[in-house]
């Protein structure tokens, strides 16, 4: 079993600020069994949101939903945007039905717009953002990233608008600069 611990301690001093939240730690692949049980250890009540990876059974995404504020959503697919992605929220749609909670989707700026996801993320953003943190500054050091971000965002949005209904309610992508902070 891994050693959280350091995780928690790194994130400790990080965390309790307005609109922080961070993923509770899991193991990609791991029963669900497994990871619910790893979910015991998360020492920060509500700040923490648990990946419900989409291989895995309905009945545990809506107990999560059911407990947490917010859940992320984790394909395990080879593309997220893939048809057998689009399948699997078709299913995850029908047992939110029409009141959805706060779900993040992990690697999901591709397909932010195609569900009522509260907020995304994008290995894109956080593999190069630091590239873009110089070039736009302006007395803010996120300005940059936030600029990439807003670029991301706005490409998604009109390729979506062209190729796939977006249904409603729609929430914007959300950039949550404490996961880059250093």
């Amino acid at each position: 079993m891994a050693d959280w611990r350091p995780y928690f301690v790194w994130l400790e001093r990080r965390l309790f600020m307005p609109g922080r939240w961070a993923i509770m730690p899991d193991i990609p692949g791991a029963p669900s069994q497994l990871n619910d049980s790893i979910l015991s250890d998360w020492p920060f009540g509500q700040k923490g949101s648990p990946v419900w990876h989409m291989d895995g059974p309905m009945e545990r995404l809506l107990r999560l939903c059911d407990r947490h504020d917010r859940v992320c959503l984790g394909w395990t697919g080879p593309n997220v945007g893939s048809p057998d992605y689009h399948a699997r929220m078709d299913e995850v749609g029908r047992a939110f039905g029409n009141r959805w909670p706060v779900v993040h989707m992990l690697r999901g700026t591709a397909v932010a717009f195609d569900y009522p996801f509260a907020s995304a993320d994008s290995t894109s953003l956080a593999q190069n953002g630091w590239r873009y943190d110089a070039a736009l500054d302006f007395g803010d050091p996120w300005a940059g990233r936030r600029a990439y971000a807003d670029r991301l965002e706005t490409k998604r949005r009109a390729t979506r608008a062209t190729t796939r209904p977006v249904p409603s309610p729609v929430y914007p992508l959300a950039l949550q600069p404490s996961l880059f902070d250093g």
